[in-house]
């Protein structure tokens, strides 16, 4: 922590100085003097750190300065080829008095003048920095300025929300501190990372690069939730990952509105150690013919191929036990030999696609998230010809055996080409 201390000596003229304290668990430590400069009969104050964490700002009236008092900075970082570097911010300070620097929720720098024009007094500016010796420089106006003097906002994290000081209105010129809210746009995109008919994974891991440089990665919460807040305009791509499940990427552009807006992408992640449901795969009665609402759940399958271009499947077609075995068998073959045809044709490489038709011989195990949509079968539960027949309900007996007539696909290798 960077702070002013102001002492008093009632023989020794005095200075304001900055002084800096190290936080151990709860406690902080004793309070030490940050040199800046060896000129003892100049003022240093209002520290504040810039967003990269390199430089110590602060305000002093020390020589070598515009006039008055100035924002300058103290180089903090690592380097050692800048250390004790000062500079003065060329492009902010004026003849008046630049003082109590700060840092906003997007980098931009807010101070406070009486070197501009202005509504009298100090009043609260805005700097957006071109490059090194341009700053696009904005007063806000009322009501946040006055006649008064304003200085020493201070904001809330990421938020354009916080606090101010301020004279205005107090015959006798006393500074009282008030609140502020600046109303603004704000786009939030939100969503869930959960496996693919089963459960939230609180294990996953998003990350998320924009067009605007945004390059970042964070967790989900317990239930599998996140919540982010994207910047209008800007394209983004997210990747979703979880151990154990392939990876599953989205893409967001945010609308440029000044409207709030809300966004939701969820990430639906297949198990790479369990065969793995292909919803509405539907083929033409006692045919291996794909109908037409097939083709949009294998385009998603092979958009997920692509976007994991290591891996190898089985495409897995089941029927259930009615008709010969011998002949379920070659028409669950057949079908999934017409399945793999389809992703062979939109560009996946046939090496890393093999059907196999398994007939009524692997009949469906009951997950957990099955037996919650169907309270009459149990987690565990195998429906075999035998199982399903016990049932007096026939329309229970239809259900597991749509439950049976199924197509999946299967992870074999996560290694496909992966050396070469």
């Amino acid at each position: 922590m960077y702070f002013t201390r102001c002492t008093s000596d009632p023989e020794v003229p005095r200075y304001a100085a900055i002084y800096k304290s190290e936080r151990s668990d709860a406690t902080w430590g004793k309070p030490e003097q940050v040199i800046i400069s060896r000129d003892t009969l100049s003022a240093y104050a209002h520290p504040a750190i810039s967003p990269d964490g390199e430089w110590l700002y602060f305000t002093s009236n020390m020589s070598g300065g515009m006039g008055g008092l100035d924002i300058w900075r103290f180089y903090i970082g690592k380097s050692k080829a800048k250390e004790g570097l000062i500079e003065n911010i060329e492009g902010i300070n004026t003849d008046g008095d630049e003082q109590f620097p700060i840092f906003g929720p997007k980098k931009e720098l807010f101070f406070s003048s009486n070197g501009y024009p202005g509504m009298g007094g100090l009043d609260i500016f805005c700097a957006v920095q071109e490059n090194d010796t341009t700053w696009n420089i904005s007063n806000p106006g009322a009501p946040l300025n006055s006649n008064g003097d304003d200085f020493g906002i201070t904001f809330a994290a990421g938020l354009y929300r916080g606090y101010f000081s301020s004279n205005r209105g107090d015959a006798r010129g006393w500074d009282h501190i008030y609140s502020f809210y600046l109303p603004e746009t704000v786009h939030t995109l939100y969503g869930w990372i959960y496996e693919k008919d089963g459960y939230e994974l609180p294990e996953g891991v998003i990350y998320m690069i924009g067009d605007d440089g945004t390059n970042t990665s964070f967790g989900v919460m317990n239930d599998g939730s996140y919540r982010v807040r994207v910047t209008p305009g800007v394209e983004y791509v997210m990747l979703g990952t979880c151990k154990g499940y392939l990876n599953v990427m989205q893409e967001l552009k945010a609308e440029e509105t000044d409207a709030n807006r809300e966004y939701q992408r969820d990430f639906v992640m297949p198990s790479i150690t369990r065969p793995v449901l292909i919803d509405n795969i539907v083929y033409e009665f006692n045919s291996a013919k794909l109908s037409d609402a097939s083709l949009t759940s294998l385009d998603e399958l092979v958009e997920m191929l692509q976007q994991n271009s290591n891996v190898t499947v089985e495409i897995g077609a089941h029927c259930d036990y009615r008709g010969r075995d011998s002949y379920n068998e070659k028409l669950s073959q057949a079908r999934a030999e017409s399945a793999v045809a389809y992703l062979i044709k939109k560009g996946i490489e046939k090496e890393r696609v093999t059907p196999v038709g398994y007939g009524e011989g692997t009949p469906k195990v009951v997950t957990k998230k099955l037996a919650e949509r169907y309270p009459f079968l149990k987690e565990d539960d195998v429906l075999t010809e035998e199982f399903i027949t016990a049932f007096e309900s026939e329309e229970q007996q239809e259900i597991c055996n749509q439950l049976n007539r199924r197509t999946e696909f299967r992870v074999l290798r996560t290694t496909y080409k992966l050396y070469e």
